[in-house]
């Protein structure tokens, strides 16, 4: 499955665990984070929403303002592993169907990093 969703070059992902509440007060630290992505050339962004207890809709404007930029990079942003209250909130406004979100963290990555062949960026952004 890497190979069908643009991610079988490892050195173009970054992998976020994005832990607290995204809205308008706290997601700068997440701007940021995907910002750091880009300028080091990992446009290929999975956000790892598992740890995300609140996102109101300041939260989701800026997830579709990062999805829009990371696109003009060239880029894709992931969603994995959503909260049950997150993921019910973007299926609520529509959202589901503009990101590819994946139920599980890795949704066809490799689990098993072998040496350098793994080259995988993993980070925490905390949203408080």
């Amino acid at each position: 499955m890497a190979n069908q969703n643009g991610l079988s070059d490892l050195k173009r992902v970054e992998y976020l665990d994005v832990i607290g509440r995204v809205d308008g007060n706290n997601a700068l630290n997440l701007v940021q984070a995907v910002d750091n992505a880009l300028v080091n050339g990992r446009n290929q962004v999975i956000l790892d929403l598992s740890g995300v207890e609140y996102m109101n809709s300041a939260g989701l404007r800026e997830l579709v303002q990062l999805f829009k930029r990371i696109r003009r990079e060239g880029g894709n942003l992931y969603i994995a592993n959503p909260a049950e209250r997150v993921k019910n909130l973007l299926e609520l406004v529509g959202l589901d169907t503009v990101f590819e979100i994946h139920s599980s963290a890795w949704f066809g990555l490799p689990d098993q990093p072998k040496s350098n062949r793994f080259a995988l960026s993993r980070q925490i952004c905390y949203c408080s």
